[in-house]
């Protein structure tokens, strides 16, 4: 992979759950179901995401692990395999990355989840992901850094898949959980990450004092997806309103400092992409590593 980054920016794709919301996803719906039961519209998100400039797509597995799945009636194998079937046969050359979210349970001590049985969920997803043919693995959107480790460990131990790694992160710096970029960076590069980041957690604007902390101190390709501004609510719903325009004002100055690979998180649509493709386009990235 290595081969893959540091000549061009790289772009990943945006937000799947809110795309599924406007096809009709409900709150007590499971989103990874949509794999079994509506793939037709997980491969249009697929082919709109890549039609407005994404390298890199998305599996639609985030919450793809035995505990998250424990309502639904198919197995891990089943909606991760077929998450990247879907993903696979309308890449058109792109790089399918196999999503791994948190796994929706506290890591011991401070929780009941012990490391071990956290790395056995994670492997079972990645075994899946590799059985059909997944390029990359993305651990996103985690706020513990020892649940990162076990995740990371089991993509390492169990498949020769590049690793993306992004946690999430608060207004002051750290994670849910406590970590600082500064610590996260050490370990995650100590770890043999291919790329590291943040995503989630804020809009751009506010994520500007993280990515300059992360840059001060990686060595390695730097990620971010932010999600479209702060969220705010009307009507008793969640909506962002940040325009692709003032999105990408945050992107081009994180571009400038040195991150290279960008997508979007919650709020973010194929509008968003093709705006960072687009400002990107005639641009390379700065290194700012030897």
């Amino acid at each position: 992979m290595s081969d893959y980054l540091g000549d061009k920016f790289i772009i990943l794709d945006g937000a799947m759950g809110t795309m599924l919301q406007k096809q009709g996803l409900k709150p007590k719906d499971v989103p990874e179901a949509f794999n079994i039961e509506r793939p037709e519209i997980i491969a249009k998100i697929h082919k709109e995401y890549i039609e407005a400039g994404a390298d890199i797509i998305t599996t639609n597995t985030f919450g793809a692990n035995e505990l998250k799945l424990s309502s639904c009636p198919y197995t891990v194998e089943l909606v991760v395999q077929a998450g990247v079937k879907i993903a696979k046969k309308v890449a058109d050359g792109k790089k399918v990355a196999l999503d791994i979210g948190p796994i929706g349970e506290i890591l011991e001590p401070v929780g009941q989840l012990s490391f071990e049985r956290a790395y056995e969920i994670f492997k079972r997803q990645v075994k899946a992901g590799v059985s059909q043919g997944a390029d990359i693995a993305l651990i996103e959107t985690m706020s513990d850094l020892y649940e990162m480790k076990a995740a990371i460990l089991a993509v390492k131990e169990n498949s020769n898949l590049p690793v993306f790694a992004t946690m999430t992160f608060q207004k002051d710096k750290r994670t849910l959980m406590g970590t600082d970029p500064k610590t996260m960076v050490f370990v995650l590069e100590g770890l043999g990450v291919d790329a590291l980041g943040v995503n989630c957690s804020l809009g751009p604007k506010e994520l500007q004092p993280v990515v300059d902390e992360i840059l001060k101190y990686s060595s390695i390709p730097v990620m971010v997806q932010p999600n479209a501004g702060l969220p705010k609510q009307q009507k008793g719903k969640i909506f962002y309103d940040l325009t692709p325009d003032e999105f990408c004002v945050e992107i081009l100055e994180m571009a400038k400092k040195g991150v290279s690979i960008f997508g979007g998180c919650c709020g973010t649509d194929p509008e968003y992409i093709r705006a960072i493709a687009d400002r990107l386009q005639s641009l390379k990235p700065v290194m700012t590593k030897p």
